[in-house]
């Protein structure tokens, strides 16, 4: 069965209508994500520009300030600002719930130069910046995100796919069309090669994260699992290892150019230290190190307890363009926004086609 042109048009333009605002908003909260932390300084310097005027405070300084300034927050993992983000402040996530030390519902943003507490605020306080990018993944709405994901993903790649079909079909003819339309075709052969590479390995990214999820394969939630009772950890507290000769061992056993982005400590929740390392392409690595020992109990590719060594640990790298370095990630961004000029350009011509109404 051959499907005529005017029929492959008429499912790219409906397509385009109805996913329009998906797409945009995919684009434009992924791009944020690329840069989050650099939007948050800009947007709220109250709560998240800092001074690198000093050396920024180690674990083991952050922990000591903590139990001084703010002895009933419980830290379930500080993330680390990048090092081209050092003017941007920590975020310590955690609460204040004696029941739950795993418990993330607060976060406090810290000033890692001043060691001081900028501000302390429920996670879904956290700013636009921060909401879009957890909108992104659509994780927040579970099986069901996943499965909206899933449908519209699908239904871009074949929004693309049909796109490049009518490019290739009208490719003699185009010489002949409007400037707005001959930009249209443009745009849309660089945009439409860009979303199927980026629904494609989003749709895989959201399926492992729910597929790991329910093989419980991430090494936080299993290794900072706690298997001794309360007074065990009363009298193992005394013996831990210092926090900053934990974070020696585990960045001592990583290739050179990984650097810290998060952390937890080892504690009355966890016997174990936890830590997330990435690369400028965005590859990750796990350390997680016995608190009482300081011994490593595992290395861990894409925090993943297992299956972390195959294409999981591509996965992140590919999507974000960050895989061909910065420039990868800058095209990433740029190319997001040739999909919005491409779509408002769709939009425009189809605006112009639509006959007047006579009464």
């Amino acid at each position: 069965m051959i499907v005529s042109k005017k029929t492959v048009t008429i499912v790219h333009r409906w397509l385009a209508f109805v996913l329009g605002v998906f797409v945009v908003f995919q684009v434009t909260s992924g791009s944020i994500a690329q840069e989050a932390r650099l939007l948050m300084r800009w947007f709220t310097p109250q709560l998240y520009k800092v001074e690198p005027d000093r050396p920024a405070a180690s674990p083991a300084e952050i922990y000591r300030t903590m139990k001084q300034l703010e002895p009933e927050f419980n830290i379930a993992h500080v993330m680390v600002s990048p090092p081209n983000r050092e003017e941007t402040a920590f975020i310590l996530m955690g609460g204040r719930n004696p029941e739950n030390l795993h418990e993330s519902g607060l976060v406090v943003d810290y000033d890692q130069y001043k060691r001081e507490v900028i501000d302390e605020h429920p996670l879904i306080s956290s700013g636009w910046v921060g909401a879009l990018v957890v909108l992104h993944r659509w994780v927040l709405f579970g099986k069901t995100g996943f499965y909206v994901v899933t449908v519209l993903g699908l239904a871009t790649i074949l929004m693309s796919i049909s796109g490049i079909y009518l490019y290739y079909k009208t490719r003699r003819s185009a010489k002949q069309l409007p400037p707005i339309n001959r930009a249209h075709r443009s745009l849309g052969i660089v945009a439409s090669f860009f979303l199927i590479s980026t629904s494609f390995s989003g749709i895989l990214m959201s399926y492992v994260h729910w597929q790991d999820r329910k093989d419980n394969l991430s090494v936080f939630a299993n290794m900072m699992k706690s298997e001794h009772s309360d007074e065990d950890h009363m009298s193992m507290s005394m013996g831990y290892v210092d926090p900053d000769d934990a974070l020696e061992t585990a960045q001592a056993v990583l290739p050179e150019g990984y650097f810290l982005s998060a952390y937890s400590y080892a504690g009355h929740h966890s016997p174990n230290y936890w830590f997330a390392f990435y690369d400028d392409r965005r590859f990750r690595q796990d350390v997680v190190i016995d608190g009482s020992s300081g011994s490593i109990v595992g290395i861990y590719a894409a925090g993943k307890t297992e299956k972390g060594d195959g294409f999981r640990n591509y996965l992140l790298p590919f999507h974000s363009g960050r895989y061909f370095g910065a420039l990868g990630g800058f095209l990433m961004t740029f190319f997001g926004f040739i999909v919005v000029f491409w779509l408002i350009t769709g939009f425009i011509i189809y605006f112009k086609k639509r006959k007047p109404v006579t009464l």
